[in-house]
């Protein structure tokens, strides 16, 4: 999953979906990376993904 979230953001996205279908705090480090990225969609993504596990 880090090796698709070097990529694009089609590919940051696909990402994210699979980070959400797991949906465990083994993705948190990618969801943190997630909410520096410049795309607004990403950081929007990454957000929601984390406020989950609180």
């Amino acid at each position: 999953m880090i090796s698709l979230f070097q990529g694009d953001t089609d590919n940051k996205l696909k990402a994210l979906k699979i980070a959400e279908e797991l949906a465990d705090k083994s993705t948190l480090p990618i969801l943190r990376k997630g909410l520096r990225d410049i795309s607004p969609e990403v950081v929007e993504i990454s957000a929601l993904l984390i406020r989950q596990f609180k």
